[in-house]
């Protein structure tokens, strides 16, 4: 105990020696360059241990904001004076216990004990943002640090099914998407750097335009969030996160390089930052990512025609003074993407005899990067500026405006006309969100906000999707309340949306119907830490989502999905009510996890139904598929487990089960993820082996359970769901350090025994396997230029 004390103590001294030149500044402080000030606002309380409330002796508080510190005494107190008012950040810090950073406002003196939890490792592959009383009572979960380090390389939605609820629904090898508790598409809203992303996202095989190598985050809200984030996040919220840009003079940055076996991918990723030390206020970052990859491979053979070619860049400039601050984003994201040359077929005939054929005719033996028709050339802009305003006894008001451009070409394999794409779509996004956040009022938090949006979305060649401008407006408050154990949150939302057509019929006449929606949206939760390493949390949450315009005018080949679709004019809004119970077991020191189970009720709910025959076009043959609506539910249980055998060694368990229900009909629904199950044994050495740190290395597998909860009433398939299967995974990296410079190495492993498989969510499981063996390797260099 006292040895503990005493090494606490040193250590925290030792830190004080290195901000002392601040705290030496007494009373006065400056922002960096603006005129100093005089405050007089206290800030202190006591420092304890989270489960047995005893005063920790020693533990570093230190405010970023104002780059002091100090040291909690004999009994645990602490203090901070001549404090303005304003918004600040503490890090506490405390040998055995896992930091923290808690944020505050002060309009006056402030009493605020701080809390610590023993240093027991989380889940390793999702960190669990839920428990604690730190965030919504909403279920969350992301990926940091080295969890999403070993996702480099693999797309976003990838990249996201190492979080339980999480799937994807793929088209091909090379098109994925992201699916939370069985939904997808328009009902997840993606929010890419505090910006909501609006491409043709309606789309199945329109992978999100953004690329995850900007991201330090990847952070998941499940379930109806459309209170806070806006109409149409019926299933959830995914919001990529890059870095804040630097706050301390220098230029530094990181290089990364990957490689694939299976389609011999090869990429490479670079970031440059930096901040001026005579113009502090200033920070800047550039990055830019390449990535190539020719045909993939399944267990047996090439999949032709399923290359792909990327080419991103982006680039931030922010200015930051004490309270006011302004930031400007661009990013542009360029791919090309083959479509399966299976999936394209002539006649009704022999689609009918490709559909569920073992290995298609269309096979290449070869290997190559060339891309053919059919393929996909997408485009997307993206603009963002922010402005704050921190006012300190009012609170914070913040703007953020975004512009995007999205364009589409899409070329068919029939009907070619030339180096013309068949069909372009070009849709252009404007989005404002002002959003004011008050002042803590005794234990009261919360903010106020209003957001627009504004598309203009045209088209070039055969007819898919129409003409439209779509506009909606909506405003939010939400409100938390937290004392000790105990945090309460509600809000309410109301939106409006006018979406107005421009369509040619087919006898010519041009139409020009409007559509006009609106609802309102809420949310209540509570979250309590009844100690002894337990929290339970409960959710009622409520969302709402108009249908989309191809959701009610599509007819044609949709070309990418190598499907006919038709849409349905007369569809409803629809409204979702979810429900949702927690229970959290955290800060042990053997077994930690969490449990979720959830119920979505979605009065009609539209899905995509395949209706029989298939469809002949002068373009080919094609599985015909039409939107429906129908009341449906949604239930399932998430499930994340950590064992830890020993300091080195531990489990980790990730079970996901989601059960839909069309009542209209009394059956099951269409396109639903299968029960998932993944576990992983890791090894994480405690010393260094060598020059190598940071070492692990992981191994385990993926159990896919065969889909046998669909429709069997009407709508029938026109493929039975494909047996379940089992992948073998692994994991491994370390640090190696070359002099100064250390050089980060990875892999990752994916159906290690090469194991033939159809996942029931891949829209071409009726013409080829998935894919087949995979290594992935990543090299990462850290780059500091201000040494060098």
């Amino acid at each position: 105990m006292f040895k503990s004390i005493f090494l606490n103590t040193l250590l925290s001294w030792l830190l004080l020696l290195v901000v002392g030149p601040v705290l030496a500044q007494g009373p006065l402080f400056t922002n960096g360059d603006g005129p100093e000030q005089d405050c007089g606002l206290t800030l202190s309380g006591k420092v304890l241990d989270h489960d047995t409330r005893e005063p920790l002796i020693g533990a570093t508080i230190y405010i970023e904001e104002l780059q002091r510190a100090t040291l909690s005494d004999e009994y645990g107190n602490y203090h901070f004076h001549h404090l303005c008012r304003g918004s600040y950040t503490l890090k506490l810090t405390y040998i055995g216990y896992v930091p923290e950073q808690p944020s505050l406002r002060m309009a006056s003196s402030t009493v605020r004990n701080l809390t610590l939890h023993l240093d027991t490792r989380q889940l390793s592959e999702v960190e669990i943002t839920g428990n604690r009383l730190a965030e919504e009572a909403q279920s969350t979960g992301s990926l940091t640090g080295r969890q999403l380090e070993s996702t480099r390389g693999l797309s976003l939605g990838e990249s996201l099914k190492n979080i339980s609820g999480m799937s994807t629904i793929q088209t091909g090898p090379t098109i994925s998407k992201p699916v939370i508790h069985g939904l997808h598409s328009n009902r997840i809203l993606l929010l890419n750097n505090g910006v909501r992303h609006e491409g043709q996202q309606w789309g199945s095989e329109h992978a999100p335009e953004i690329d995850p190598f900007v991201a330090s985050e990847l952070k998941v809200v499940k379930g109806a969030a459309g209170v806070r984030y806006g109409a149409d996040a019926i299933g959830g919220v995914v919001i990529v996160e890059p870095s804040a840009l630097p706050d301390s003079a220098g230029v530094g940055g990181e290089l990364n390089l990957l490689g694939s076996t299976n389609n011999r991918q090869g990429g490479v990723s670079a970031t440059v930052e930096g901040k001026a030390t005579r113009l502090s206020a200033w920070s800047w970052r550039l990055q830019g990512t390449a990535k190539r990859a020719g045909n993939a491979r399944t267990a047996d053979y090439f999949m032709q025609n399923t290359g792909l070619q990327e080419l991103n860049f982006s680039g931030a400039l922010g200015y930051k003074k004490e309270n006011f601050g302004a930031e400007a984003f661009y990013s542009q994201f360029n791919t090309k993407l083959g479509i399966l040359k299976a999936s394209h077929i002539g006649n009704l005939t022999d689609l009918e005899n490709a559909i569920g054929r073992e290995r298609p005719e269309q096979t290449s033996y070869d290997f190559t990067y060339a891309i053919e028709r059919p393929y996909q050339d997408v485009t997307h802009h993206l603009l963002k500026t922010k402005v704050f305003w921190d006012t300190g006894s009012a609170g914070k008001l913040e703007f953020v405006y975004g512009l995007q451009r999205n364009i589409r070409e899409e070329y068919d394999a029939h009907r070619a006309s030339g180096s013309n794409p068949e069909l372009t779509l070009d849709i252009t996004t404007h989005t404002t969100e002002t959003v004011w956040e008050h002042t803590p009022a005794g234990n009261f938090s919360g903010s106020a906000g209003i957001t627009t949006l504004y598309q203009n979305n045209t088209y070039q060649g055969r007819y898919f999707i129409p003409f439209f401008r779509n506009f909606t407006a909506g405003t939010f408050v939400t409100e938390k309340w937290r004392k000790d154990k105990l945090q309460l949150e509600g809000g309410v939302r109301y939106d409006y949306k006018k979406l107005s057509i421009t369509k040619r019929e087919r006898n010519s006449d041009i139409i020009r119907p409007e559509y006009q929606f609106h609802n309102v949206s809420g949310t209540l939760g509570a979250l309590y830490d009844v100690g002894y390493h337990l929290t339970f949390g409960l959710s009622a949450t409520s969302a709402w989502r108009a249908p989309g315009a191809n959701e009610l005018f599509s007819d044609g080949v949709h070309h990418g999905s190598a499907s006919y679709e038709r849409g349905n004019r007369d569809l409803n809004s629809e409204q979702a009510y979810n429900f949702e119970g927690s229970v959290t077991y955290y800060a042990n020191p053997r077994l930690n996890g969490k449990l979720s189970v959830y119920n979505n009720f979605i009065n009609e709910y539209i899905y995509l139904a395949p209706v029989q025959p298939p469809t002949l076009t002068i373009r080919g043959a094609f599985p015909t598929f039409e939107y429906k609506q129908a009341d449906a539910v949604f239930r399932g249980v998430d499930l994340d487990l950590e064992y830890k055998f020993t300091q080195q060694l531990y489990l980790e368990s990730r079970t996901s089960i989601v059960r839909a229900t069309n009542l209209n009909l009394d059956d099951h629904l269409v396109g639903v993820p299968a029960d998932r199950y993944s576990n992983m044994l890791r090894y994480e050495p405690l010393a260094a082996l060598g020059k190598l740190t940071d070492s692990y290395l992981a191994l385990g597998g993926t159990y896919v359970a065969k889909q046998t909860r669909v429709p069997t009433k009407t709508e029938q398939d026109y493929m039975d769901p494909p047996a379940g299967y089992f992948l073998l995974n692994l994991e491994a990296g370390t640090t190696l350090r070359i002099g100064n410079q250390p050089v980060e190495l990875g892999i990752t492993g994916s159906n290690l025994l090469n194991t033939s498989y159809r996942d029931y969510l891949n829209r071409f499981r009726y013409f080829t396997d998935d894919m087949g063996r995979m290594l992935l390797f990543r090299v990462k260099l850290p780059l500091d230029f201000s040494t060098r």
